[in-house]
């Protein structure tokens, strides 16, 4: 998604710092997407105190990407449309 919002440059850890630092993703998103991201890497490192992910877990990374999704792009365009609404006034 930072690619799609020309935040192409870098590691992924690069691009979320370079998007925090721009205020387009908030420092909660930052935690939220760094907890996932170690959650995901985690899992393919052999480690045999690691648990395999559940259901739940799949759960919480797609709630994630909806709610990021929802931030960058779509709560955008409902203010902007709100914005053209209010101009042809």
């Amino acid at each position: 998604m930072l690619k799609t919002k020309n935040y192409i440059e870098g590691t992924l850890y690069s691009r979320i710092n370079k998007a925090t630092e721009d205020k387009l993703i908030t420092e909660e998103m930052v935690k939220w997407t760094r907890e996932i991201i170690l959650d995901a890497n985690e899992q393919g490192h052999d480690d045999e105190k690691i648990n395999l992910p559940v259901k739940e877990d799949a759960e919480r990374s797609i709630e994630f990407a909806l709610t990021l999704a929802e931030y960058l792009f779509v709560l955008p365009s409902r203010v902007n449309k709100g914005l053209i609404k209010n101009d042809s006034h």
